[in-house]
C-alpha cells in the first residue's frame, strides 16, 4: 500500500510540475499604436518606406511600412500608396523588437499641392 501512495505522490507531482511550467512559458505582449499626423512628400513601395513633412517636426520622418500595413481614406476604402502622395495623412504605427512598423497610413484630406508645386502642409486640427 505504502508503494502505491508513493507511485500516485510522484504522478501527481510531475503532472502539476509540467502544468506550471507550460504556464511560465506563455508570453504576452502589448503593442502601444502611436499616431503621427503630416503630407506624404515621398512614398517608395520597392523601399516600402514612406515620408512625412509636419509643422511639428523640423525634419522630414521616414516610416517603414509591410504588406499588413493598411492604407485608406478617411472612409476607411482602400486606397493606393501612390494616391496618397502630397496628401495629408494620419500613420498608427507601433514598435515591435525595436522596429517600428506602420500598421495603418489614414489620408485625411485631398492632396494639396500650390500652382508653383509646391506641397502646403494643412494646421494640425
Amino acid at each position: 500500500m505504502n508503494l502505491k501512495r508513493i507511485a500516485y505522490t510522484v504522478t501527481c507531482g510531475l503532472a502539476l510540475g509540467a502544468l506550471t511550467s507550460s504556464a511560465q512559458a506563455e508570453t504576452v505582449t502589448t503593442t502601444k499604436t502611436t499616431v503621427y499626423t503630416g503630407v506624404v512628400s515621398d512614398i517608395n513601395p520597392t523601399a516600402s518606406t514612406i515620408i512625412l513633412k509636419s509643422d511639428s517636426s523640423p525634419a522630414p520622418v521616414t516610416y517603414t511600412f509591410t504588406k499588413d500595413t493598411a492604407f485608406v481614406d478617411a472612409n476607411g476604402n482602400v486606397v493606393s500608396s501612390d494616391a496618397i502622395r502630397n496628401a495629408p495623412v494620419r500613420v498608427e504605427y507601433s514598435t515591435e523588437d525595436g522596429r517600428t512598423i506602420v500598421r495603418k497610413v489614414i489620408q485625411t484630406g485631398p492632396v494639396v499641392v500650390t500652382p508653383g508645386g509646391a506641397v502646403v502642409i494643412p494646421p494640425a486640427h
